[in-house]
């Protein structure tokens, strides 16, 4: 016995589509067509794009998709440890406050100006100035009053 082919679809739907198919592909070639045109005579700015910035763009956005992400993760490291920082300390926010500024603060996107080395990259961010207690100091008061 011979293999039984399924019948497929019958002539005329064969036929149908075979026009939808054509009519899609040559609006879409159309669409290209008048959009390449309409580009064309778009007008071009006065200043051209170098190669050396198109180059320096291009190197910043792939190390950012490095940098980022890298960033990101050590940020988060660090506010956990700030926190397990100010539990473990009975609750010193000035121990907290150090571990999450360096590791929060800091630059989060390489610019063209870090590549051109005119702006310093900070990874590690710096810790805002805490200021220190006020003191107790009983000897400079006049009289205790008693």
């Amino acid at each position: 016995m011979g293999a039984v082919l399924p019948d497929g679809p019958p002539q005329k739907e064969r036929n149908a589509m075979n026009t939808v198919s054509r009519s899609l592909g040559r609006r879409s070639a159309l669409c290209a067509l008048a959009l390449a045109g309409t580009l064309m005579m778009a007008p071009v700015s006065a200043t051209a794009v170098d190669a050396k910035a198109a180059g320096l763009g291009a190197a910043c956005a792939v190390s950012n998709l490095v940098y980022g992400p890298v960033k990101l993760l050590y940020a988060m490291f660090g506010g956990l440890t700030a926190g397990f920082g100010y539990a473990l300390t009975a609750g010193d926010i000035d121990v907290a406050r150090v571990i999450l500024d360096t590791s929060v603060n800091g630059d989060y996107v390489i610019e063209p100006a870090h590549m051109r080395g005119e702006k310093s990259l900070q990874f590690i961010g710096s810790p805002r100035n805490v200021a220190a207690p006020p003191q107790d100091d009983w000897s400079t008061a006049d009289s205790s009053g008693f």
